[in-house]
Order: structure tokens, then C-alpha cells, then sequence
């Protein structure tokens, strides 16, 4: 299912707050690794670069990592991995690009890196939305890591949000 691409100022006004919990790096690597050990078919998804880079450095594997070269508008002076996928993205949206190449990286059994050329962040909505048995991850300005359970309540929530695109 396709949304609408362009999210309006309520909408902007409800992502600035953590959707899941807010965490420390320590906390949050403490918690995946616990889950994963229980659900060992558990996805993990990074969306951002800095996120993304301190997972995998913390040895969290990635089944999709959601990435655009920059943190807080600044290009990365990291290392990125080649891509699986490159979208153009602009700030505000969730192109139709951009929702074809989650649905495609979420159906692949293989790790999926998507490269968006503009902005990725709104794609933790849609990814909420359509993981199953995933664990979303992204980072909160200025206050920590937010971790995101792909659980009914939360797909809910986001399906709301998303509905009320333009």
C-alpha cells in the first residue's frame, strides 16, 4: 500500500518526539542484543547514518539500513556501505521511490542498504508501518537513540500518521 508522499506541519510537529524509547548507546546495544538472543529472526533497522555506523561498529547486524551520507545536514566522515538501492527522497516526504524500496528490502532475505539522495528520516513511519518482527532504530537530535517495536500499537499509530499525508 502506497501513501501519499508529503507530510504536513502536525504531522512534523508529532515525529519531533521520540516514537519508542530513547536511549543511551549502551542501553540500546544492551537491549537489541537481549531481544535478538530470544528472537533470533528478529530484524534490526537503522535508519540514519550516525545510527546505522554506531550499530554496525557495535557488531548489531542490519537487515536494512536507511542512510542519506549526512548527520544534521553535514556529509559523514565515515565510511558508508555501497548501496542496494539509491532514492531520491526530499525533506518533508516519503516518496513512492523511497516506500517501493523499503517494500523490496523488506521482502529480500539479504541485508539491504538504501541510499537517499534529500532526506530519509520520515522513513521510520513507514517502516513502522510495514515490518513484521523488527526492531526500528533512529536517532533523536540532540538526545539520544530511539528504539521502535514493529508491534500492532505502533503500526497503528504510524498507519494514522501516514494516512494523513498529502
Amino acid at each position: 500500500m502506497l501513501f501519499k508522499e508529503k507530510a504536513t506541519n502536525e504531522i512534523k510537529q508529532v515525529v519531533r518526539k521520540p516514537l519508542g524509547n530513547l536511549l543511551s548507546g549502551e542501553q540500546l546495544i544492551r537491549v537489541i542484543k537481549r531481544k535478538i538472543s530470544k528472537n533470533k529472526k528478529l530484524k534490526v533497522i537503522a535508519v540514519g547514518d550516525e545510527t546505522g555506523h554506531f550499530l554496525s561498529i557495535n557488531n548489531i547486524p542490519l537487515h536494512i539500513w536507511i542512510y542519506d551520507g549526512k548527520i544534521m545536514r553535514k556529509k559523514v566522515d565515515f565510511n558508508l556501505p555501497f548501496p542496494s538501492h539509491v532514492v531520491k527522497n526530499p525533506r518533508s516526504h516519503i516518496t513512492h521511490e523511497l516506500q517501493q524500496a523499503i517494500d523490496d528490502a523488506l521482502k529480500s532475505k539479504k541485508e539491504s542498504r538504501i541510499f537517499v539522495i534529500g532526506e530519509e528520516d520520515l522513513a521510520t513511519l513507514y517502516l513502522i508501518y510495514t515490518a513484521e518482527n523488527a526492531l526500528i532504530v533512529y536517532g533523536q537530535p540532540r538526545e539520544g537513540i530511539v528504539l521502535v517495536e514493529a508491534s500492532k500499537e505502533m503500526k497503528e499509530k504510524a498507519f494514522l500518521l501516514l494516512s494523513r499525508f498529502r
